[in-house]
């Protein structure tokens, strides 16, 4: 008899568990903004400062950091229930529908996105955009 050793998380069914439209793109998984799911882009730099903010206000939801030409950025995966409000904090973009947000995944291993708030199969709600909105303006 041979025992496998599990070689790490492997990538969790995003479809099946979390309920999110994911589908490939440049190779990797993707997630597709749009019904129901937004997500809101922010430099780094703030997210280290409003991430603890999100938690104790209890906004907090799947984040991942996204290299990106401009550097990276932290997409903070929200419920799309409102239009975007028209002023935002400088630095921070609503997406609009169909952005490809790549997620981390194990088919990828030289992918740089990676997750700095893993989604979690026991809280799989996502906030608000107007909530994460607001803990974003009085956090920084």
């Amino acid at each position: 008899m041979t025992i496998q050793q599990d070689a790490g998380p492997a990538t969790p069914d995003y479809r099946r568990v979390f309920g999110w439209p994911v589908g490939w793109h440049n190779g990797g998984l993707a997630l597709v903004t749009g019904s129901g799911i937004g997500a809101i882009a922010i430099p780094r730099p703030m997210a280290d400062r409003v991430l603890p903010n999100l938690a104790r206000q209890g906004c907090d939801g799947p984040a991942l950091a996204v290299p990106t030409k401009h550097g990276a950025v932290v997409m903070l995966l929200v419920e799309a229930d409102v239009l975007a409000p028209d002023s935002l904090p400088s630095g921070v973009r609503v997406l609009t529908a169909g952005t490809m947000i790549p997620l981390p995944g194990d088919r990828n291993p030289n992918q740089l996105t990676h997750w700095i708030v893993p989604p979690d199969t026991h809280h799989r709600w996502l906030p608000s955009l107007n909530g994460v909105l607001a803990c974003i303006r009085s956090g920084h």
